[in-house]
């Protein structure tokens, strides 16, 4: 299977019709806007996939294709954008994951370049590591980033099935994860039997640090979330094959709300849903479509202080936003 394959065409599972839950117990969902378009332009998007916003508010998303990071305000409006094509300071191949540490220092992970890159909010670089390996601090596939209060730096590398963890500086702290699959039947009737494999990952795309010492992981073709401690003790895990709710067709991007409920991009059931901490699920929102609350593949999720919950709507080449009043 290909880098660009996998990118690209995540393997379609259960082609089946999806039944959009609405909010219980008062919770509810509204959608407050969108911006974006295909295009090159600023404000447009070629296949969008990392989000991230700073405690100002403002907004950082990956614009893969054109090789670049764009900044928005929190309503969307254009502010400025960096990088070119290449390898090396300031430059991207295939940017994709992004985080920012509460300094305001922005962190970019390179899928092709397999580089993680660290610039000051107006994207002027400060520094890089990584190159292409299975050794500590090399990746194959870097395809998220994520950073804790302490502002450790957590790199999922994605064809190396493990989670890196780093200092601010680039400095090797630790790793843990090793390639496991497990089978659609199996994950498909987890809710009756025990999954198995926990702390093995199958091709695992985002993770997030969370506020209350916790690393939520998106085990993508598992079809689950793994969570760990920040030493990667193995805590507990939710998910299987499904389209009913709490169920998965490949586990996207992941955000944790300062309630520490978690926010998980269900990228073939074109929705999001939303847990507790302990992995309880609470509600999910959007169907197939290119309509306000429509998605087609997302793939990032940030949720800001004030409870804005923003998605990347990777297919449709736009970030949408939303509000949770629960």
């Amino acid at each position: 299977m290909t880098k660009t394959l996998l990118f690209l065409s995540l393997i379609v599972l259960l082609l089946l019709p999806i039944h959009v839950l609405a909010g219980s117990g008062g919770n509810d969902i509204t959608f407050l806007g969108e911006w974006g378009q295909k295009g090159s332009g600023p404000g447009e998007f070629n296949e969008p996939y990392g989000i991230a916003l700073d405690k100002d508010g403002s907004v950082y998303v990956t614009d893969v294709r054109n090789m670049r990071v764009e900044k928005f305000t929190a309503d969307g409006n254009f502010i400025l954008e960096w990088g070119e094509k290449g390898k090396g300071r300031g430059r991207f191949k295939r940017p994709v994951g992004i985080a920012l540490n509460k300094d305001g220092f922005v962190y970019v992970s390179d899928y092709d370049n397999d580089t993680v890159q660290k610039f000051d909010g107006q994207g002027n670089f400060i520094l890089g590591w990584g190159e292409n390996g299975k050794k500590k601090g090399q990746f194959d596939v870097p395809n998220d980033i994520t950073v804790d209060e302490d502002g450790l730096v957590y790199v999922m590398d994605f064809y190396n099935h493990r989670v890196q963890k780093f200092r601010s500086s680039g400095e090797f702290v630790l790793s843990w994860g090793v390639r496991g699959k497990v089978t659609n039947l199996r994950s498909l009737i987890s809710g009756f039997i025990s999954p198995g494999q926990a702390g093995e990952f199958y091709f695992p795309a985002k993770l997030s640090a969370g506020t209350n010492g916790r690393v939520y992981v998106s085990d993508s073709y598992n079809n689950r979330v793994q969570v760990f401690s920040e030493k990667g003790e193995y805590l507990t895990q939710w998910g299987g094959l499904g389209f009913w709710s709490g169920r998965f067709r490949v586990a996207s991007g992941l955000a944790v709300d300062k309630k520490g409920r978690v926010y998980v991009a269900d990228f073939y059931n074109n929705r999001v849903q939303v847990f507790t901490t302990e992995g309880r699920f609470i509600l999910s929102f959007g169907k197939k479509g290119s309509g306000p609350g429509e998605f087609d593949g997302p793939t990032g999720v940030a949720v800001s202080p004030l409870g804005d919950i923003y998605v990347v709507d990777w297919g449709n080449h736009r970030v949408e936003r939303f509000k949770f009043s629960g």
